[in-house]
């Protein structure tokens, strides 16, 4: 047997790495899971008992963490958003996590931009300061002017450091196996699918140009956005290992509230209202949000404006995510259980629950019921998500990545949003964006566009169905057509059957007019107009109409039935009871 695996079995940087990493663990008092990662696990000893008193197993893994370098922090302050892995306790104590730098030499910088940008700084550069404004375990920041008098700042990425992450990265998936493994209690984590996302995003980290593009989607989604200032990106200045942007000149967020003698520069309400506001139309209108707005990345201008910075980490949330979003705080504040638990569901990676559905309910009602009697600026968004986040783990349910991302975000800029602000009503700041999204998923002309942008597809789609069509005939004659039907719904069949019926003529019914129209399209049967026949057009246009109405029934029936669903349940239960 090797002595050692084969992810880090390449040279004696990576053995010597990896017996430090499990060395460092045991000593921290992590001996009961060093122990199954075999065979070394004799090599190291325990830290002693007095360094160690007093503290509890979380501040240990941060220590442990902030021993072991940046990758390990980075992969901490990641799990420090994921309650639902690692509870609550922990990931306060790894919210904590702190990086330790060093800067690295003005030698190394000129090196690295003349390696990246062909010519020196003094060239590139009116005037540039080797002196780094800050510095993190991955890059570090200098300021510098254009020959055209522009402020701008340029990040510059440490040498060594992608060698070095990727090198941690095979132990940590190497180790993330072993404890998948040999620990049951781990396992349900999937630490492996965890150090494979995180491995995933640090890479992304590691290449300026992700972050780059990040900008100019913010900047041409967001730009019609008044109080906001988005830094501009330098195209011709930015490459895999160097970023150049402009400037901002402006007060942190973090400053502010560290120095209070700034609070007079700024209205602070003002700013907090339009902070948030900033981030729910990220969320819920462009799809596409800053993921990290924390103190530290938010900046106060001039004439009470914002400016975000760092967009290394952003978030991306789909329209209909963004509609079960919505959904969940609309039916919380009316009051609907089954309703608002449906949609907490679809919102996991499973999109469903085995368990008891009934138990899982009562404590969606209990989180309702905590929350939907107070007073509006009483109300906490990010208390709610924490809540639900909480209630996720309890039923072993795993939100998605970047519905996590987008909880960690609202949570942040609320906390800030409150700070700056104590009676700031978020929960009103939220309702127009509700009232929006909802009449939008009413649109047709969306669904019609979407239609019509899948216009190639469906006709292939329709010349390739006669083929499919006669080939299940033939298996259904042959005797080699297997249906199987499941149902675990019995007392629901009935109902059931009848709405599947409705809904499944009424989709003939378009399917039909809609492909007649195809035909009609691609005959080219007169009137034209435009080159296109106004017959087809029409037929289009009554189909977009046909469907959004049965959008419209389909949602009510829906809600019909849940209601009475939920009533014959509660109608069992009194029975039940007085038996």
């Amino acid at each position: 047997m090797s002595l050692m695996p084969f992810e880090v079995n390449r040279d004696y940087r990576s053995l010597k790495r990896f017996l430090r990493i499990l060395e460092t663990m045991a000593r921290y008092g992590f001996y009961d899971l060093t122990e199954n990662i075999h065979p070394i696990k004799k090599i190291y000893s325990r830290k002693s008992q007095e360094e160690l008193a007093g503290k509890s197993r979380p501040e240990k893994l941060r220590l442990l963490l902030e021993e072991l370098g940046p990758s390990f922090v980075k992969l901490g302050q990641i799990l420090s958003t994921r309650p639902d892995l690692i509870s609550q306790k922990y990931a306060d104590e790894l919210s904590k996590l702190t990086e330790q730098v060093t800067p690295f030499s003005g030698e190394e910088v000129r090196k690295i931009i003349q390696q990246e940008l062909k010519q020196p700084p003094e060239k590139l550069f009116l005037s540039f300061s080797e002196k780094p404004l800050a510095a993190a375990s991955i890059g570090q920041v200098h300021a510098a002017r254009l020959h055209d008098g522009t402020e701008v700042v340029v990040k510059i990425q440490r040498p060594g450091i992608k060698e070095t992450i990727e090198l941690d990265l095979d132990i940590m998936l190497y180790i993330a196996r072993k404890l998948e493994d040999f620990n049951e209690t781990l396992a349900r984590n999937e630490p492996v699918k965890i150090v494979g996302e995180f491995a995933y995003s640090l890479r992304r980290e590691l290449n300026y140009q992700f972050e780059a593009a990040n900008l100019l989607r913010f900047t041409n989604s967001m730009k019609d956005s008044p109080g906001l200032v988005i830094p501009k990106l330098y195209l011709n200045y930015t490459t895999t290992k160097v970023l150049t942007m402009e400037r901002i000149f402006g007060d942190s967020a973090t400053r502010v509230l560290e120095h209070p003698e700034l609070r007079a520069k700024y209205d602070l309400p003002l700013v907090a209202h339009l902070g948030v506001n900033l981030m729910l139309k990220q969320i819920f209108e462009t799809g596409f949000f800053h993921a990290d707005p924390h103190p530290g990345n938010l900046f106060l201008l001039e004439g009470n404006r914002v400016a975000f910075i760092d967009f290394g980490m952003m978030g991306r949330i789909d329209e209909q995510e963004r509609r079960d979003f919505v959904r969940i705080i609309d039916y919380m504040l009316r009051g609907e259980i089954s309703s608002m638990t449906d949609c907490a569901l679809r919102m996991t990676i499973t999109g469903t629950y085995e368990g008891d559905r009934e138990e899982l309910e009562r404590d969606v009602a209990d989180l309702v019921d905590e929350n939907i009697n107070l007073p509006l600026d009483k109300i906490s968004v990010s208390h709610i998500l924490e809540e639900l986040m909480e209630l996720f783990r309890k039923y072993s349910l795993s939100l998605k990545p970047n519905l996590y991302m987008m909880f960690k975000a609202l949570i942040s800029i609320e906390h800030l949003g409150r700070t700056f602000d104590p009676a700031l009503k978020i929960v009103d700041m939220v309702k127009p964006f509700i009232e929006r999204l909802k009449w939008r998923s009413y649109d047709p002309m969306p669904h019609l566009r979407r239609f019509l942008d899948n216009f190639g597809d469906n006709l292939s789609a329709l010349e390739t169905l006669p083929t499919t069509l006669r080939k299940l005939i033939t298996s259904a004659e042959n005797g080699n057509l297997t249906l199987r039907v499941e149902h675990h719904r019995l007392d629901d069949i009935e109902q059931t059957m009848y709405v599947t019926g409705e809904r499944l003529s009424r989709s003939m019914l378009v399917t039909a007019l809609l492909i007649g129209t195809a035909l009609i399209i691609v005959a080219k049967i007169p009137p034209f107009w435009n080159d296109i026949p106004i017959i087809g057009m029409f037929g289009f246009a009554v189909s977009a109409v046909l469907g959004v109405i049965i959008l419209i029934d389909d949602h009510w029936q829906r809600r019909k039935f849940l209601k009475e669903r939920a009533r014959r349940k509660l109608d069992a239960k009194r029975e039940k009871r007085n038996e």
